[in-house]
Parts: structure tokens; sequence; C-alpha cells
């Protein structure tokens, strides 16, 4: 028996940071205490891609990277003293830092989820919890927002990975969409082409920092309708495929996390997330550590890392 990829040894070994989470969501829950549950990494500063859509090339400076050792603190001195349960390592692409990525395997063994574009061969580490894999669309949206070429390369990235790693292999890779104007309507087309051959698909929606950003997917009809489809759709197949919950799906039609660029009920505390150089981003894990920086308007978010604590009634 299997939880969540987890065999009955793993979760006995883990029993201790299970019950850490439950004390904190305890703390939240009788004494409006707030301690971050979950981490999140921006360990390179670099990317291959310039996606039309992606927040990171908004706030980016040229500046230098941490390394390996320094990271060794970052994760003691952060993650490690604040009891933190999993960490999501981002970017820049953060498969171009493998000697990162094995060390947060190494000191967070099965509780570490790396962010990839996916257009570098994949690499199995032991201690990686699973890939999420972006995927904006099929191949000729996919294409035009991230570009030429790129969804074939990923395409067989992913494909290679599961054929070389044994019969689970399938279950280290999650796809990750992000809904914006240009791809809502491949939504149906990408859930079906990638249910034959991975552990799950998750979706969010396009956050703006800015009012008048053609790729946000507004509030009303259309949007409606399209998470209702979604809803539909997720009954349609086994095993939590479509790993959004109902209620957070809902949110999405709305408005739910704060006003103006202030996050209100959106939990930005559950999440610790740092920048490349190890600084704490500001207000969320998209923002930044930069007083100057661009900030995004959390009445328009359509995260997925906070609005499934939101819909479980983990507020800000």
């Amino acid at each position: 028996m299997e939880i969540m990829g987890r065999g009955f040894r793993q979760i006995m070994q883990e029993a201790p940071a299970y019950f850490r989470v439950g004390m904190k969501i305890a703390g939240y829950k009788l004494f409006n205490k707030r301690s971050p549950i979950y981490g999140s990494a921006d360990i390179i500063n670099v990317c291959n891609l310039h996606c039309t859509h992606c927040y990171w090339w908004l706030n980016r400076k040229d500046q230098e990277e941490l390394s390996v050792e320094q990271w060794k603190q970052v994760i003691e001195n952060k993650f490690k003293k604040r009891h933190v349960f999993i960490v999501t390592l981002v970017g820049g692409e953060p498969t171009l830092r493998p000697d990162v990525i094995e060390l947060f395997a190494k000191e967070y063994p099965n509780r570490v989820c790396v962010v990839s574009n996916g257009t570098f061969p994949l690499k199995k580490t032991p201690g990686v919890y699973f890939y999420w894999i972006s995927i904006d669309g099929t191949q000729q949206v996919h294409d035009t927002i991230r570009g030429k070429g790129a969804h074939e390369k990923t395409r067989k990235n992913i494909l290679d990975y599961i054929e070389k790693n044994g019969k689970k292999a399938w279950k280290d890779i999650w796809i990750s969409m992000t809904i914006n104007s240009v791809n809502y309507k491949t939504v149906k087309d990408v859930i079906e082409e990638w249910y034959p051959h991975v552990n799950k698909i998750g979706f969010q929606f396009h956050t703006p920092f800015m009012k008048g950003d053609p790729l946000w997917f507004p509030f009303g009809p259309d949007r409606t309708k399209l998470v209702d489809d979604m809803i539909a759709l997720k009954n349609n197949y086994e095993d939590d495929y479509i790993i959004n919950p109902k209620k957070q799906l809902e949110l999405m039609k709305r408005n739910w996390g704060g006003r103006g660029t202030i996050p209100v009920d959106c939990p930005t505390w559950t999440i610790l997330a740092v920048d490349h150089l190890g600084r704490e981003k500001q207000p969320c894990c998209i923002g930044s550590a930069e007083n100057d920086s661009m900030k995004p308007i959390c009445e328009d978010c359509g995260l997925g890392c906070y609005s499934v604590f939101l819909s479980h009634g983990i507020k800000g």
C-alpha cells in the first residue's frame, strides 16, 4: 500500500515530521500561531527559456549564486530550524544546479520536489520526491509560450526518464499547468495527453504583476465554466490524477487572495520562500527579497500552492 507514493515504512520513518505538521496546524487553529509548513527555494539565477508568462524574469537581477556549502547553511538556518516539511526547488531552471538538488535530496530525503521546464534530460536523483514538469498546452500553444521546439524536448525527456528508470518511474513525474488567456482552451487536451504517462497533474492560474496583463484570464463566465469543466473532468479519473481538490478549484472562480498587492486571506505564512541568495521573499513565493521589486497582484492571484491551504480553512 502506498499513500502519495509513500510506503508504510517510509510513513513510519517520517512520523515525527507529520507530528510537527499536525502541531503547526493545531497551533494555527487553536491559537492563531503561524509557522511555515512548506519551503520554496530559488536555487539558481539562470534559465534557458524566457517564457511569456514567467514572473521570475520580471524581478531578475544579475547576481552571484550560493555555493553548495552556503545552501547547506540556508537549509539548516531556514528550513530545518523552522521544521519545514517539504521543500520545492525552483529557479530559473533548477536542473542546471544538480549539485544543489543532490544536497537538498540528502538533507530532505523524499521531501524535495523539483519544478522544471523539462527541456534538459531528467536525472534520477535518490531522495527527490518528484518532478513538477511545466506544460502550458498542446504542442503549438506550449511553444508559443515557451519557444519553438520546447514541447518536443520536454515530452522526449519525460518519456526517456520513464523508460530508463524502471516500471515505477512514471510516479516521479507530475505535470504542472499554469492557465492563462492563451492556453485555457487546451486544458482538456493536456489532461488527456498526459494521463497515460504520468502520475498527477496540477493546475493554477496565471498571476499578473500589472493591471492589463494580456495573459491574465479574468474572472467571469468563461473562467467559471472552465473551472466547472475541470471539476467534472476530475471525477472522470481515478487516483486523484487531477490533484487539485474541488474546493480549491472553486476558489479559482473569484478573488480569494487579497486586495491590490496586499495579501488578505491568502496564507502566505505557510510557505517559507527564499531567493537564489537565501533571502526570504515577500509577500509570497513569487515575490522578491528586494524592496523595489514588482509585486504580484493578490486580488488576481491564481497560485495553487496557497489556495490549497485556504481551501482547507487556513487563512492569512
